[in-house]
C-alpha cells in the first residue's frame, strides 16, 4: 500500500511565498513517515536553540519552538483550511520574528 506524507497545503503555500522573500531565514522541509502516513515539518534554524517548527497534516498544524508548542485544528470550529492556515501562520511568524532578527 502506498502512503503519502500529509501536509497542510494552505500553510505550505504561505511559507513558500514568505521564504522566497526572506532568504536569510534558514529553514528546511522534512517528511516524517509513520503508521498514519506521516506529516511534513517546516523547521527554521534547525538543531539550534532558536529552532521554530510547524508540523503540518491535512487536519492540524502544530507550531512551536524548543520551549512549547500550540496545536491549531479546525475540528468543531467551522474553519476553512485557509482560515486555519492563517491562524497558525500568525503564531509561526511571530516565533520566527522573535528569533530571526531583521530578516523575519
Amino acid at each position: 500500500m502506498i502512503t503519502t506524507v500529509s501536509t497542510h497545503r494552505s500553510f505550505a503555500k504561505m511559507a513558500r511565498e514568505y521564504f522566497a522573500q526572506h532568504t536569510g531565514v534558514p529553514h528546511t522541509w522534512r517528511e516524517v513517515h509513520d503508521a498514519s502516513g506521516g506529516r511534513t515539518d517546516l523547521v527554521c534554524w534547525p538543531d539550534t536553540s532558536d529552532e521554530v517548527f510547524a508540523s503540518l497534516t491535512d487536519y492540524q498544524i502544530t507550531v512551536g519552538s524548543r520551549d512549547s508548542a500550540e496545536d491549531f485544528e479546525k475540528f468543531g470550529r467551522s474553519l476553512s483550511d485557509e482560515e486555519l492556515a492563517r491562524e497558525a501562520w500568525a503564531r509561526f511568524i511571530s516565533l520566527v520574528a522573535e528569533r530571526g532578527g531583521n530578516d523575519a
